[in-house]
């Protein structure tokens, strides 16, 4: 905490050492010393976005699927509905809750070494019974928590077969619970090689990286009708693959 104090002094002396400066110098010195403040004390902790997801899940069980939605939502967030990722903002806006929301839980999370961007993937169960995989991208806001900047799901090809009532939960089962298990994990927080300009598969000019470079996420067109959401870390000193997610699923 003394640490935290005596820096957060150093920044605003420093913001107020700049009233004499050009006004570039001054915009500058204001963003380091806004970064040093935002990123006092900060780490990645990918339980901490399960647990968002967790809570996400609940919500919308509790209050309704499209008012968690909003309530999660970052400013921009885009979510993919009917083959085409839109803005999340125009889609929600009044849409009323439906009366039963779709069931989800995390099975995955991976984040970058700083914890500003992080990915969630996992199991969804619908009102109609279907059952599909889905990932999320979340972003750290400056108060510490996660919000979702986009969401993207697909039903399993083929589906699952029923399960017998008396038997034991399997991988396909959705179990929307704090203690379901998960894995967490974080990139190498030591950059190793640059990111190349091509990974094998890579189709796309678009990739959105965390802060510090060790985590980047895009969507790819790969037909027609067809997309592939693909992350990848810093990992063993390059850059690794983490998923690779196709919508629409092909056959399991």
């Amino acid at each position: 905490m003394l640490t935290r104090t005596f820096l957060a002094a150093g920044c605003l002396a420093l913001l107020a050492s700049c009233a004499s400066g050009g006004q570039q110098r001054r915009n500058e010195r204001a963003r380091i010393a806004e970064r040093a403040l935002d990123n006092a004390g900060v780490r990645a902790d990918p339980g901490r976005v399960a647990a968002a997801d967790f809570a996400f899940a609940r919500m919308a069980r509790d209050e309704g699927q499209w008012t968690a939605f909003r309530d999660y939502a970052a400013p921009g967030a885009r979510m993919f509905v009917g083959g085409e990722a839109v803005d999340a903002s125009q889609f929600l806006d009044g849409r009323p809750d439906p009366a039963q929301s779709i069931a989800w839980a995390p099975r995955e999370v991976w984040s970058s070494c700083d914890g500003s961007l992080a990915v969630s993937f996992g199991r969804y169960l619908d009102a109609e019974g279907v059952i599909g995989r889905y990932a999320t991208v979340w972003q750290r806001r400056r108060d510490g928590s996660y919000k979702w900047t986009y969401d993207i799901g697909t039903p399993d090809v083929p589906q699952p077969q029923p399960r017998p009532p008396e038997a034991e939960p399997d991988e396909d089962t959705i179990i929307v619970g704090a203690l379901q298990a998960i894995t967490a994990s974080t990139a190498d927080c030591e950059q190793g090689a640059d990111r190349p300009e091509r990974l094998a598969g890579d189709s796309s000019d678009v990739l959105t990286r965390s802060r510090d470079g060790t985590l980047a996420w895009r969507v790819d067109q790969t037909g027609p009708e067809s997309w592939r959401m693909v992350v990848e870390w810093q990992r063993d000193g390059r850059w690794q693959e983490a998923l690779a997610f196709a919508v629409p699923d092909r056959e399991s």
